[in-house]
C-alpha cells in the first residue's frame, strides 16, 4: 500500500481518502464520520493501535492543516481520523476513557466513535464488522477459517474478477493465509481454485513482484556505494565498509 505524504516534511500517513462531494452521504456505518479529508492509520494483522500511534496521527492531522494555505486551507471541521485494526485496542480505549475522559461509543458492529477529540475520530475493528456491510474489510485477516465468509467473498469476487484492485486484494489475502495451517488454508485454497489458481502460484507471483520492486533499489544503492568509494580514493581517503563496527 502506498502511503500519503503530508506536506513538505516527508511525513507519511497510511491512507488519505478525499471526499470530493461533501454533500453526498455514504450509506455505510464506517463513513458516518467522514469529512472532506479522511486520514487513516492502519495497523498490521499482528498489531493493534497504540497510544503513540494515536497521538502521532492527531499530530499529522494538525500538520496537514498547518501546511495548507490559500483558499483551499483546511480546518479541524474538514478532517476526520480513522484508526483501523484487526483487534480491539483495549488499552487505548481505556486510556481515552480513564485519562482523557473522552466518550468511546459503539455506534455499529466494529465501529467506535470518539467524542470530544480535537478531530472527529473513530476506531474500526475489522474482526467485528458485519460481512453484509463491509465484506472486504471483514475478510482482512490471516485466519480466514469461516467457510461462509469465504463463500460470500467468492460470490462478490466473481462480479469484479477482471478488475486489478480485486485481483491484488485476493492475492494479498491468500498470501497472508498461506502462512497458517489447517482450515483457514483449506478455505483459501478452495477460494483460489474457483478462479483457476493456487497458493503456490500466488507465492511465486509475490516473489516475482518483490524482486521487481527491491532489485532496482539494491542496484541503485550498490552504484552509489561504488561511486562513494571511488570519490574517497581520489582524495586518498581510506575506505573501509566495516568501519565503525569494531569494538573500542
Amino acid at each position: 500500500m502506498t502511503e500519503y505524504v503530508l506536506g513538505k516534511n516527508g511525513l507519511r500517513i497510511d491512507l488519505l481518502v478525499i471526499k470530493k462531494l461533501t454533500e453526498r452521504i455514504i450509506p455505510k456505518d464506517i463513513a458516518r464520520l467522514f469529512r472532506s479529508f479522511n486520514l487513516f492509520e492502519i495497523k498490521g494483522l499482528g498489531s493493534s493501535i497504540t497510544t503513540d500511534a494515536y497521538y502521532k496521527t492527531i499530530g499529522y492531522a494538525g500538520l496537514l492543516i498547518d501546511q495548507s494555505s490559500g483558499r483551499n486551507a483546511y480546518s479541524a471541521l474538514d478532517i476526520s481520523l480513522t484508526f483501523l485494526s484487526l483487534r480491539s485496542p483495549r488499552r487505548l480505549i481505556s486510556h481515552l476513557r480513564r485519562d482523557r475522559h473522552l466518550t468511546v461509543a459503539k455506534i455499529a458492529a466494529g465501529v467506535y466513535h470518539i467524542s470530544k477529540e480535537t478531530f472527529p475520530a473513530q476506531i474500526i475493528v475489522t474482526s467485528e464488522l458485519l460481512p453484509e456491510d463491509c465484506l472486504y474489510l471483514r475478510c482482512l485477516t490471516d485466519r480466514l477459517a469461516e467457510t461462509g465468509l469465504a463463500d460470500r467473498l467468492a460470490d462478490d469476487y466473481r462480479l469484479h474478477q477482471e478488475q486489478e484492485v480485486y485481483i491484488r486484494y485476493l492475492h494479498q489475502l491468500t498470501r497472508a493465509n498461506t502462512k497458517t495451517k489447517g482450515e483457514s488454508l483449506m478455505v483459501c485454497e478452495g477460494l483460489l481454485n474457483l478462479f483457476g489458481t493456487s497458493s503456490e502460484e500466488i507465492i511465486e507471483r509475490t516473489r516475482r513482484e518483490d524482486s521487481e520492486y527491491y532489485l532496482p533499489k539494491i542496484e541503485e544503492l550498490s552504484s552509489q556505494n561504488t561511486y562513494l568509494k571511488s570519490l574517497l580514493q581520489q582524495h586518498n581517503i581510506p575506505f573501509d565498509s566495516d568501519a565503525g563496527t569494531s569494538a573500542d
